[in-house]
């Protein structure tokens, strides 16, 4: 498991916690086919429905991303298709449109690294004459050449690179600023108005923390890293593979760390103000159902209406973890796809190129690999939080 790169545990924890938070808002309070029994009689009640969620600025911020993602999605559909059940058609509309977008990247990556392997190999083939006619400067200055050229399009690619990373970083944390008011105004309607109040500055808190660290110091240090690591293999000496190795180091601590504090928070909370939260509710309950010919009926109706609450709660955790997933899916793609295609490479070029030709291509990909961690760390941190607050919240309907 020490082998694993964190991306692929960020993204394994990110898948993670969209299955449990569906399975909670699908089945929080019971099974969909006892929500479509019930739902008249908690409406009669005086129960939450999904018009009580304002999707309106969410759905209008995800269509303004048609353009970037391909295809436009609804926060309000999402949500009636999960409580619908109706999960096998979302999948296969998200499996058929990351499947165009790999073909997509194939097509327009797979030429790129076409040209940057064939020019090495000129530089190879160049090389080896030049040994062969006894010119060695010849064959330096033919290796630098070569070099600058592949150097150009590694720092081209690298940047539009971290451009992606950027934005969909960006897209992940205006979603959550959108998404938050309206989810802890569902927490507060399921019974959770202790959580949601103790609770929503400090998330909100987190995402500024989460852009300021992200746009403001890890993609600018990757900016830096990638100048350097491409300048290294310039020389035949070692000279700055130490500072290369602490900009890795940071970039990778720093995120570990924000992951660290912001779920730990969540999973302290968690144990702590639902509960408060399920006491207060469990209390006022046992009260109204000692009111002597009402008491009953009032019960129930209460705990109808909270259960509605929790569903709606809940149903919104599963489709935010899943407008997450969607938003982080081509992105992450793009990202993945050009690592394993830079270790092709230079697996293609080790048995006849320069061997720092080679390390260039090795430090272009795990550079990718950084900005895949960057962008899962996030995904991850976001997708684990609803998912405490989906299942941790569930208390108050459960106390009752």
């Amino acid at each position: 498991m020490r082998n694993v790169h964190p991306f692929l545990a960020c993204f394994f924890v990110a898948a993670a916690a969209a299955f449990f938070t569906g399975f909670t808002g699908i089945c929080g309070i019971g099974t969909v086919t006892a929500w479509g029994a019930a739902r008249e009689e908690a409406a009669g009640a005086g129960g939450f429905t999904l018009e009580d969620f304002q999707t309106e600025e969410i759905d209008e911020f995800l269509s303004g991303l048609s353009g970037t993602y391909g295809e436009t999605i609804s926060f309000r559909g999402i949500m009636e298709e999960l409580l619908a059940g109706n999960l096998d058609q979302a999948a296969e509309d998200g499996a058929k449109a990351v499947g165009e977008a790999l073909f997509s990247e194939v097509r327009t990556n797979a030429a790129l690294m076409g040209q940057i392997v064939a020019l090495a190999l000129v530089g190879a083939v160049f090389s080896s004459f030049s040994e062969i006619f006894g010119a060695g400067h010849l064959s330096e200055t033919g290796f630098y050449v070569i070099y600058l050229c592949i150097m150009a399009f590694l720092a081209a690619s690298f940047y539009a690179s971290i451009q992606v990373a950027e934005e969909v970083a960006g897209d992940i944390l205006e979603f959550m600023r959108l998404m938050l008011p309206a989810y802890f105004l569902a927490v507060t309607m399921a019974g959770g108005a202790i959580t949601s109040a103790a609770v929503c500055g400090f998330t909100f808190g987190a995402i500024s923390l989460v852009q300021g660290v992200v746009c403001g110091l890890l993609l600018p240090l990757m900016r830096i890293y990638m100048p350097l690591v491409l300048a290294a293999n310039l020389f035949k000496e070692d000279m700055i593979s130490r500072l290369t190795e602490l900009l890795r180091v940071l970039i990778s601590w720093t995120m570990k760390t924000l992951f660290g504090i912001v779920v730990g928070f969540h999973l302290i909370q968690g144990l702590v103000l639902p509960q408060a939260d399920a006491l207060k509710n469990s209390a006022a309950m046992r009260l109204v159902e000692m009111i002597p010919g009402v008491g009953s009926g009032a019960g129930a109706v209460s705990q109808i209406v909270m259960g509605s609450g929790i569903l709606i709660k809940n149903t919104a955790g599963a489709a935010a973890v899943v407008v997450l997933l969607f938003l982080a899916a081509v992105p992450v793609l793009k990202l993945l796809l050009l690592m394993a295609l830079y270790y092709l490479a230079a697996a293609a070029m080790q048995p006849v190129c320069d061997k720092r030709l080679v390390s260039c291509m090795a430090q272009a990909a795990k550079g990718h690999g950084m900005l895949l961690g960057i962008v899962g760390y996030s995904l991850a941190l976001f997708a684990v939080t609803i998912a405490i607050l989906c299942i941790s919240t569930n208390a108050s309907y459960y106390a009752g």
